[in-house]
């Protein structure tokens, strides 16, 4: 025996700790291992339950969701499949007339508040594309716009001087 195992084991008697205590096995001990008071039954239903500690793709797959659940978070994560199968196709020119409308206007709106802010037009155009698309996707409203506007971008961009400094 090295010396660690002397020094544990010398602590561990001056402590009161038993370290045979799992020699008995299955079977519970005899009334003389009671010797400190404790009952009989507590010293032999100490060890009585023994979990099984899982392995690592155990574990995975007790909280891993399964392919129902991820379908049902991919259904409710996209919110227009909810509703497009039942699109009424008669609504088509109407939505057609009504984007190409709001496209005609949201375009050069969103190009020249990008100038507005000192960036390039493609960041306007962006803006205004992709903020609605990316809304379509994960949202639902039919009277919802979306689009670039002078006061965000004298939030986000503050007017600078001939200099190029803020004010």
């Amino acid at each position: 025996m090295d010396t660690r195992t002397r020094i544990g084991h010398a602590l561990a008697k001056v402590l009161g700790i038993k370290l045979n205590y799992r020699e008995y096995g299955n079977h519970p001990p005899s009334e003389e291992h009671a010797t400190r008071g404790e009952s009989v039954f507590s010293v032999a239903s100490a060890d009585a339950y023994v979990e099984h500690e899982p392995t690592s793709m155990e574990w995975i797959m007790q909280y891993a969701p399964g392919w129902r659940d991820v379908g049902n978070y991919l259904y409710n994560l996209f919110p227009f499949v909810h509703w497009i199968h039942r699109y009424n196709l008669q609504w088509l020119y109407g939505d057609l007339v009504a984007g190409i409308t709001i496209g005609a206007v949201v375009v050069p709106q969103s190009m020249a508040y990008a100038k507005l802010a000192d960036l390039d037009v493609q960041y306007g155009l962006y803006s205004a594309f992709m903020g609605t698309l990316i809304y379509w996707f994960f949202a639902t409203s039919k009277d919802i716009t979306i689009g670039v506007g002078s006061q965000h971008d004298t939030i986000y961009f503050p007017p600078a001087d001939k200099s190029g400094l803020s004010l």
